[in-house]
């Protein structure tokens, strides 16, 4: 999707974000609930003041409600737009451009459950034996969705959800071996046969997560595009964690940004800096004379915000034609719902500096001096959000001297 707002680049932080990431935890949880209490009442087990019917009464409930809240946790993923999935990825697997395999696992995953699901609500026309059959891909369901969890999460490495994942699957593999020795109707070799699949499970599943979501460099090897990369860096960032092996390019949820105000040549934030992404030098290189209209190309970035909300957010942009000296935006400012509101800029074009004067939707105007004059700078540019890339048109003329900062909403 391309997007012409500069305006409002990095990610908002939405409710939306949080929302999916504490619904896509929780339904972990509900899913593995459910698995247990299934396995609960499969075996028989009761009390007096825990009938049967009670096992079997939860089970179906956390079961409704573990779909409910998966159905929010994808319609948030979807509409938050923090990295590109759609409605079909939640039910066709392995489609999606971002981290494929494992978002098509948490596919599969919704898939074996609302089969489940569903045949529940028919079981008594499709009869018993086969009810018991298809709801025998629950124990295939919980496994995949935890991969899914693990691999696609953004919070992966942290503490709470880490802490989370292994009392989950604590439980669950708690019940089954529960279910193995004392469950009936299985025989020896039936017994056997699932306690070596259900122990080769687990193995691969550590093995995955220690090689894996939780070694090195994940966020690349996972499928990430290299245009989310520094967006997940925030995400991280925001909670707490680091994301190890991220690199700079950032992408993110962009609306479209109407009107802008004005703000004082080298007005300042009395927030602390944020950490800014490393920009390429631009210096030693030479400049168009005005006038001059070239088209551009290159990358944004963006940093992960401090404390106070503030970003840092630079495009790298090389225009065709004469030169290949890069021209570099940075803006930086307080990050809001779906944007940042500028409190300061810095412009590098070879030896020429200088600063934003209007920030709007999208378009840049910025003044810059150098070894030639000074320059007027007027930018027209979108942004793609699937490749983190910047691309549009630069036009200089002789400059008015002047140096202001604007602010983009």
């Amino acid at each position: 999707m391309i997007t012409p707002v500069v305006a409002s680049v990095g990610h908002g932080y939405t409710s939306l974000w949080y929302m999916t990431r504490a619904t896509g935890l929780v339904s972990l949880i509900l899913l593995s609930a459910t698995v247990v209490l299934g396995i609960v009442a499969s075996v028989g087990w009761t009390t007096e003041r825990w009938p049967r019917f009670l096992s079997q009464s939860v089970h179906r409930n956390l079961s409704l409600l573990c779909i409910v809240l998966i159905a929010v946790h994808v319609v948030t993923t979807v509409v938050d737009g923090f990295v590109p999935i759609s409605l079909l990825d939640a039910v066709i697997p392995f489609q999606t451009p971002y981290r494929p395999l494992w978002v098509g696992f948490g596919a599969v995953a919704l898939d074996l459950l609302l089969a489940v699901a569903i045949t529940s609500g028919f079981r008594r026309r499709i009869g018993v034996r086969a009810w018991r059959g298809i709801h025998w891909l629950a124990y295939l369901c919980w496994p995949i969705a935890l991969l899914h969890g693990l691999g696609s999460g953004s919070d992966t490495r942290l503490s709470v959800a880490l802490f989370v994942t292994i009392i989950c699957a604590a439980s669950v593999v708690a019940a089954v071996g529960w279910r193995l020795v004392t469950g009936r109707g299985f025989a020896p070799s039936r017994r056997i046969t699932a306690a070596v699949v259900g122990l080769g499970t687990i193995i691969v599943i550590l093995v995955v997560a220690v090689t894996g979501p939780l070694g090195p460099g994940w966020s690349r090897r996972a499928g990430t595009s290299p245009a989310l990369l520094a967006q997940l860096n925030a995400a991280f960032a925001s909670t707490g964690a680091s994301s190890t092996g991220a690199s700079s390019t950032s992408s993110g949820s962009s609306s479209t940004s109407s009107g802008s105000s004005s703000t004082s040549s080298g007005s300042s934030s009395s927030t602390t800096a944020p950490t800014q992404p490393t920009a390429p030098s631009s210096s030693g290189g030479t400049v168009p004379r005005p006038p001059f209209t070239a088209s551009v190309q290159g990358t944004y970035q963006t940093s992960a915000p401090n404390r106070d909300g503030q970003v840092s957010v630079v495009l790298t942009m090389t225009p065709s034609g004469a030169t290949s000296t890069p021209l570099v935006v940075k803006l930086i400012g307080t990050a809001v719902n779906g944007g940042v509101a500028m409190s300061s800029s810095q412009i590098t074009w070879g030896q020429d500096t200088g600063s934003v004067t209007a920030l709007q939707g999208s378009t840049i105007g910025a003044t810059m001096s150098g070894p030639g004059g000074s320059l007027d700078l007027t930018m027209d540019l979108a942004l793609d959000q699937s490749k983190g890339t910047v691309t549009g048109t630069v036009s200089g003329t002789t400059g008015s001297a002047t140096n202001g900062e604007g602010s983009g909403a």
